[in-house]
């Protein structure tokens, strides 16, 4: 038989959270009657991956770390060591070789956070509904599910600005360690002056300084919306190729760079991210996901949109990043 809301379940949803052992089992003592339900984490479903570009892309590349039970992990641990010994080479396997120890190392903890944004529906709408059988405005789910979305993106370009026990939370543009290089002239790309090939050179020249902290690629760029727009001009009046079109020819670590607009780069940033698991994943604990309970007299059913996602950035123990971050002081 189909649930009713406030059928003698948790009221709080934080006393809900404490009598479940999992995610899913909360999930069952929802107080919102199944239909609504469903309504609404279709809406959710329909939001999927909007409004994200960098997130997106390193899930996609399937840089990810998964935590299970992420309401019960505070942090995730993870260590950075230096490089030791050498191989050696030899006509007989066994032949023993050197012995250099453990090496030293240094730990580094991320604290694992939620992105929540949160909606209401009274009672009053639920009973309409149900009534009538008019469809459910659900455009409040949808509207918390981009705000997440918008809020993870944000957090892996400028980081989540949180700080647990001394513990940072960066994205790109203040990586531990991230390398960064001035524009060729300290033009902006969407300059007048900044030809083409100006963008070319700048972006060579990210790909030298990858090279030089040993980061070969493979390599996405990400730029802001005003970049792109320029980035779909001509690159010189006697060429029908674009500017874009003369970046994404160039090559590293087996394949071509591919640029993407992130629209909430801000205005004359850009960012080369050599996209392997050492120097960028994202932890998963759980995508957008919604949460109801009721409190008070019950009138109005709150619903909440969780994720556990955290972008990670990596450097290692010599210090060197695979992220190249671009920029003009004008």
């Amino acid at each position: 038989m189909e649930r009713t809301a406030l059928d003698g379940l948790p009221r709080s949803l934080a006393m809900a959270m404490l009598q479940c052992n999992t995610l899913g089992e909360l999930r069952s003592l929802s107080p919102m009657p199944d239909e609504a339900q469903r309504l609404i984490d279709t809406a959710v479903v329909e939001v999927g991956m909007d409004r994200l570009v960098i997130a997106a892309d390193v899930m996609a590349e399937r840089l990810v770390t998964n935590v299970a039970d992420p309401l019960s992990v505070m942090e995730i641990y993870w260590e950075k060591q230096a490089r030791r010994g050498t191989p050696q080479r030899t006509m007989i396997p066994g032949a023993r070789g050197q012995n250099a120890g453990p090496g030293d190392r240094t730990g580094v903890r991320l604290p694992i956070y939620a992105t929540t944004d949160e909606f209401e529906l009274n009672i009053r709408l639920l009973r309409a509904s149900q009534r009538s059988g008019a469809p459910l405005d659900v455009s409040g789910a949808a509207s918390a599910t981009r705000n997440v979305n918008e809020a993870v993106e944000d957090a892996f370009i400028n980081g989540a600005g949180l700080v647990v026990d001394g513990h940072t939370t960066p994205g790109l543009l203040n990586a531990p360690n991230a390398s960064s290089i001035a524009y060729k002239d300290n033009e902006a790309w969407d300059a007048v002056g900044h030809s083409g090939e100006d963008i070319v050179d700048d972006v060579l020249s990210m790909f030298s300084e990858a090279e030089a902290n040993h980061r070969y690629g493979p390599f996405n760029l990400y730029v802001p919306t005003r970049y792109g727009n320029k980035l779909n001009k001509r690159y010189d009046s006697t060429d029908p190729m674009t500017i874009r079109q003369a970046l994404e020819n160039l090559e590293a670590g087996g394949r071509k760079l591919r640029v993407r607009v992130a629209d909430q780069m801000p205005a004359n940033r850009t960012s080369l991210v050599q996209m392997t698991k050492d120097v960028v994943d994202m932890v998963v604990g759980m995508e957008p996901t919604t949460f109801s309970w009721a409190d008070g007299p019950g009138w109005e059913l709150h619903t909440i949109v969780m994720a556990f996602m955290i972008p990670r950035v990596r450097d290692d123990y010599e210090g060197q990043s695979g992220i190249v971050n671009g920029y003009t002081s004008l």
